[in-house]
């Protein structure tokens, strides 16, 4: 985290008393079919994706709400025509930018975005072909590293992401030297449980302990694992930490609808297209309903873990993220 960010998110934090970060899933269009997550079922909603005008207007009022960091996410981002157009104003009004995508479409719209982009994060699960199975795109896993390939020339920060499953726990040595050897970080983390779906693909405890000690080590060795520890240490060691999420960030459906968890506590604060999100932030509803979560500890989003240990101003963590993006980046 560069040291404007930081300062960026103390001001939020006690000046503006708001969440920082905005998580917009901007389409629900998607061209895998994910056994680890189900959000590809909702592709056929696609027609009541905000438009780019109301997008906009969305993150106007986000800006006014004390929102500094917007973060794209999907669906698959890349599948909007209008994504250029949407981070470009993003960046004109002040927003620090991420995109989060499959890569399937990164070397073709690479040189399109760049210019607009502060972080790109690509999944990737595995450096095989468990990868394009898991998520039932032949070829997606080498059009990834294509795409990453090609981002590197415009000197992007970019970040691999894997998700932690039965599946491919074997597969974490593989994942480190990929990002060591593309020059770029790789985060971690496990596999969120979707009832009805993916419980077949949850490690048991064991499992996912080894896993993460594995990469605490690999860390330690200096490979560019860009999780904190005190993260990592959250699984290796079953660690508890209290849930900051709804005052750290807020997301955004497709639709327009508001809410500060994808996954435990969904709750529904209206919907972009008619409310305010500063009105949201400074209700009271909305503070009793910070309170309520913070005992959560069910949800493995490395972004909800590590906003927490943030907002906390834990010391070992406000230490990492000045220094973690390294110089191979």
């Amino acid at each position: 985290m560069k040291l404007i960010d930081l300062l960026k998110v103390l001001k939020t934090r006690f000046i503006l008393n708001s969440p920082y970060q905005l998580l917009h899933l901007i389409t629900s269009k998607c061209n895998c079919k994910c056994d680890i997550c189900n959000l590809w079922k909702r592709s056929s909603e696609y027609k009541n994706d905000l438009t780019t005008k109301e997008i906009i207007e969305m993150l106007n009022d986000a800006k006014k709400a004390g929102i500094v960091f917007y973060s794209v996410l999907g669906g698959e981002p890349l599948l909007r025509d209008d994504l250029k157009v949407i981070l470009k104003y993003a960046k004109e009004i002040g927003m620090t930018t991420a995109v989060v995508t499959n890569g399937y479409n990164l070397k073709e719209k690479c040189r399109e975005i760049y210019p607009f982009i502060d972080l790109l994060v690509v999944s990737i699960d595995s450096n095989d072909d468990l990868h394009d199975e898991m998520r039932r795109c032949k070829g997606l896993r080498e059009k990834a590293i294509e795409g990453i390939k090609e981002c590197k020339k415009s000197k992007m920060k970019i970040t691999i992401n894997s998700i932690i499953n039965n599946r491919n726990l074997s597969k974490i040595d593989g994942l480190v030297n990929l990002a060591r050897e593309l020059k770029v970080n790789i985060s971690f983390q496990p596999m969120d449980n979707i009832r009805g779906y993916n419980e077949h693909l949850q490690p048991s405890y064991g499992e996912l302990q080894a896993a993460f000690k594995k990469i605490i080590e690999y860390k330690k060795k200096d490979f560019p694992v860009i999780n904190s520890f005190e993260y990592l240490k959250i699984f290796s060691e079953r660690k508890k930490y209290t849930c900051y999420a709804p005052r750290c960030f807020i997301n955004v459906e497709a639709n327009g609808d508001i809410s500060s968890c994808l996954h435990v506590y969904n709750k529904k604060w209206g919907n972009t297209r008619s409310s305010s999100m500063k009105d949201i932030f400074q209700s009271k509803e909305y503070r009793i309903y910070c309170k309520n979560v913070k005992n959560c500890n069910e949800c493995n989003v490395a972004c909800v873990i590590e906003s927490s240990l943030l907002y906390v101003l834990n010391p070992k963590i406000l230490i990492e993220k000045a220094f973690s993006y390294r110089s191979t980046i």
